[in-house]
């Protein structure tokens, strides 16, 4: 960690010292600091990272009028989290927690409910909506068992969000 990051942190929690922890993890600055925190690991080598770390000074600045007040501030900390969040996954491999359990059920449930719905096609004889009953429960478990693998292995990286 650098004294940039450090005095970050520091600044943010002396601006929000007076709000309600509800507050705090609904606007998720927990999550925000430690993007931050990642971010001035990577800015020598990364130029986005190094633009997202001038724009959270520009906006810790503002950060305590975002938490309290709905406007304009707090729309900018929602766009600048939604790209920092999208930035640290898609170029440097971070991804939130049980983000491929998720992603991995969606899609073993459309591909067991379409191979379930051909099967009906070919086999009119058999209970729709038993087998896509069926096809729903086989989809979610294979995405889950699937996708947990996945998040284990990125959670022992220490590549969570």
């Amino acid at each position: 960690m650098s004294d940039w990051y450090n005095q970050y942190e520091k600044n943010i929690f002396s601006s929000l010292k007076d709000e309600k922890n509800r507050d705090i993890r609904f606007f998720r600055i927990e999550e925000m600091l430690r993007i931050a925190e990642r971010t001035d690991k990577y800015a020598p080598s990364c130029e986005k990272c190094q633009s997202f770390k001038n724009r959270l000074n520009e906006e810790q600045k503002s950060l305590k009028k975002a938490v309290q007040y709905p406007g304009k501030e707090r729309k900018e900390l929602d766009k600048l989290q939604i790209e920092m969040s999208a930035h640290m996954r898609k170029v440097h491999g971070f991804y939130p927690p049980y983000y491929f359990s998720y992603l991995y059920s969606a899609i073993g449930i459309l591909i067991f409910m379409a191979i379930t719905f051909i099967m009906y096609l070919i086999f009119p004889s058999l209970s729709l909506l038993n087998i896509m009953a069926v096809a729903f429960a086989a989809g979610v478990i294979i995405g889950q068992i699937t996708g947990h693998k996945k998040d284990n292995k990125i959670k022992k990286e220490k590549k969570i969000l």
